[in-house]
């Protein structure tokens, strides 16, 4: 674990744009929070009044896939990946201490996945692991973990252009990345199913591919 390692995890990166929450380097003190919330985001969360189905919000891939969209390993591993990955945790202020409710993960993207030659010879990165506990969505934590990827993208790595994979038959999320100024590449990259069996497919698993965005920062 070098320095920098250990002075950036827990501390404050925004505590300024929000009244209500701040945004933290995540922290190994973050992970079962973490996890429980990127896995309710994006496989379901159940109701704790009610015996339907669980429910996801906009970045729900339930109806897709099953299994695990993160493990507490893998979560370890990200945040120990410095320099490379910075993982940004949404924070509630309530009556009885600070709730994790969002997190947003930024990390360097290898030149030799990027789709033009020429990007190689600038530094890019890719967003994911976008998620908010679904009894918060459209409160505009969303909006406020892009807001502070998009910081990090520039001031941490000094990035020159975002990539996004997206789940292609996930309309309502690519439309919301482009409105954010995101362009579709038209190319696709085929999902990690794995020999691990982590991931299984509700469909037929040729139906699951990514859509390939990108956008060009200043």
């Amino acid at each position: 674990m070098t320095g920098t390692h250990t002075s950036r995890q827990g501390h404050v990166f925004d505590d300024y744009s929000n009244s209500d929450v701040n945004l933290f380097f995540a922290s190994y003190d973050d992970i079962e929070d973490l996890c429980k919330i990127i896995n309710w985001a994006y496989r379901g969360k159940p109701s704790s009044s009610s015996s339907q189905e669980p429910y996801s919000g906009w970045v729900g891939e339930q109806h897709l896939l099953s299994g695990d969209r993160i493990t507490s390993e893998q979560l370890r591993e990200l945040i120990d990946d410095e320099p490379d990955t910075i993982i940004l945790v949404a924070k509630l202020k309530t009556p009885s201490g600070l709730e994790i409710v969002g997190c947003c993960k930024v990390n360097r993207f290898t030149p030799n996945l990027q789709i033009n030659a020429e990007d190689g010879e600038e530094a890019s990165v890719e967003f994911g692991l976008h998620a908010v506990d679904p009894d918060y969505q459209s409160r505009g934590i969303g909006k406020l973990l892009y807001n502070g990827a998009m910081r990090i993208a520039k001031e941490h790595f000094n990035a020159k252009r975002v990539y996004l994979y997206v789940i292609s038959s996930k309309q309502n999320q690519i439309d919301w990345h482009l409105r954010q100024g995101f362009v579709d590449t038209k190319q696709t990259a085929p999902f990690p199913f794995d020999d691990t069996n982590r991931f299984k497919a509700k469909v037929n698993p040729d139906e699951i591919k990514f859509a390939i965005l990108v956008k060009n920062l200043p």
